[in-house]
């Protein structure tokens, strides 16, 4: 019995472990932006 529930865990641990990985990239995707960005013109060496 032991070695059916080690079984069950472990490939339950296997099934988990990736969704929470793509769970966790999909939520860092949307970043909520507190300020504004400043958009600033590159100066050459002349400029």
């Amino acid at each position: 019995m032991n070695v059916y529930l080690f079984w069950i865990l472990f490939l339950a641990l296997w099934a988990i472990v990736p969704l929470m990985i793509i769970k966790g990239r999909v939520d860092e995707d949307p970043k909520i932006q507190t300020a504004p960005k400043v958009k600033t013109k590159k100066k050459g060496w002349f400029n």
